[in-house]
Order: structure tokens, then sequence, then C-alpha cells
């Protein structure tokens, strides 16, 4: 720490954050059990993002969160005197993720987009649907896996997930149609909005920890997590969601 008020500050509101728990998948598996989403998401090149594994770094992810500011929509921050930058560059290196920073950061404006239209084309049963609420619980099975990778993994939260968001819907929406998302802007408004609210539980730990790997973090005696069993979207997952008998 630079001094001790920064070291109070980070162990007054930061050393006790919540980090997002991870998950990770196998886009050829899921095509193997005959599902036809994963197309949707290599068109988003998310693949190498959503089958990222290995470890994560608690302490310093709560370091790189506690410090960081907004340089024109870019996150930064300096952990272990390296200066750590969410651009496009870093998050294509660390997790093939691209973006055009052409384009707003979520929610995106496309005029033609209605969420409950976008919702209704997603159930199984039209009849027995609650409109009042976005459950994905009655969705198509290709569509509700897609709800359920936004919700853990594209724009993760920590409680909630099987209600969707109107940005959720949108997120859809905009991948089912095959256009081109600015990743680079969907990660940075994410971290933004866990640093700007007060307790607020942390995304993307095995994104930033590969970044701090890349960059050369000095990463000798700090905690690490692995990941493990539990971690992975497959077939007990499924079954936990009632998709697999």
């Amino acid at each position: 720490f630079a001094d001790k008020e920064s070291q109070e500050y980070y162990f007054e509101w930061y050393a006790r954050r919540r980090i997002i728990p991870l998950k990770t998948l196998k886009l050829d598996w899921f095509k193997s059990e005959g599902f036809s989403f994963p197309p949707f998401l290599e068109h988003q090149e998310l693949g190498k993002f959503l089958e990222l594994e290995g470890l994560y770094y608690p302490d310093l992810i709560r370091l790189f969160l506690c410090f960081t500011s907004s340089n024109e929509g870019i996150m930064q921050s300096v952990v272990k005197s390296k200066l750590i930058k969410l651009d496009g560059p870093t998050l294509k290196e660390a997790a093939g993720l691209s973006g055009t920073r052409s384009m707003k950061p979520q929610p995106f404006n496309f005029g033609d987009f209605e969420d409950l239209t976008t919702f209704r084309d997603c159930q199984r049963n039209l009849e027995t649907t609650n409109y009042n609420k976005f459950l994905a619980g009655g969705m198509k099975k290709n569509s509700r896996l897609i709800s359920f990778i936004i919700a853990w993994m594209l724009k993760p939260r920590l409680h909630n997930h099987a209600q969707m968001s109107r940005d959720d819907i949108l997120l859809m929406h905009v991948i089912k149609k095959k256009e081109k998302i600015d990743w680079v802007s969907v990660v940075n408004d994410c971290i933004w909005k866990a640093r700007r609210k007060e307790d607020g539980p942390i995304p993307y730990a095995l994104l930033l920890s590969k970044i701090f790997e890349k960059a050369g973090v000095d990463l000798h005696g700090e905690k690490k997590i692995i990941l493990h069993a539990s971690n992975k979207i497959e077939k007990s997952s499924l079954h936990h969601m009632g998709m697999l008998k």
C-alpha cells in the first residue's frame, strides 16, 4: 500500500468483498449433446473466454477493484507495481474477447428490440408463461442455456440467476441476431458497476487473474483458489436444471 490511509480504506471497504462464483464450460461438449446454441457464442468469439480454466487470486482481485479508475470507459488499476488496463488488446490476449470501442456499453440501443417479444420467442409454452417476471425456467432448452451463461459468465451476478433482467434479454436478442457485441465495453461496464456499488460482488475473477499472470504480476505467496468440478457447466448442471434425465 502506498500509505496507511490506502491500507485502511482497502480493509474497510474491499478486503471482504464477495467474488462471484466462477463457471467454465466446453462448447464442443454441448454440441455433442445436441444443443444448437454454441455457434451463436462462437460468432461472438467467446469460446476462449467461456472455456477459461485454472486458478484465481482473490486478494489481488479485491486490490484491483479497490484502486481501479475509469479512463474513457477503460478500467485501470495498479497491482503490485504493474499497471493493469482492461483495454481491447489486453482482453483479446487473455481471453479472445473482441471490442470495437465504437459501440456504447450495455445497455445497447437496438431499435427493433422489444423485451416481451424476445422473451415470448424463447418460451416452451406461451399459455403458462408469466410475462410479469422474466423467469428462465419455462424457456426452450437452448435459450435457457444462453440465459444461464449470461447470468453466470457474460454479465455475472451473485443472486437471482433464474430471473432475467431486461439487459439479459437484450443481450440474448443481440446474440441470437448475430450482431457483433463490444465485449470490451461489457466487461468494463460490469467492473465499473461493481466498483461503484457499495459491497458490490466482483465479477470476472478468472479473467482478471489471467490478465495478472500475463502482465507479469508477482504472484509468489499469493492466496489462490483452483477451479474444480462444481465450477463446470456440464451434465450435473443440466440435471440440476431438469434439462437432462
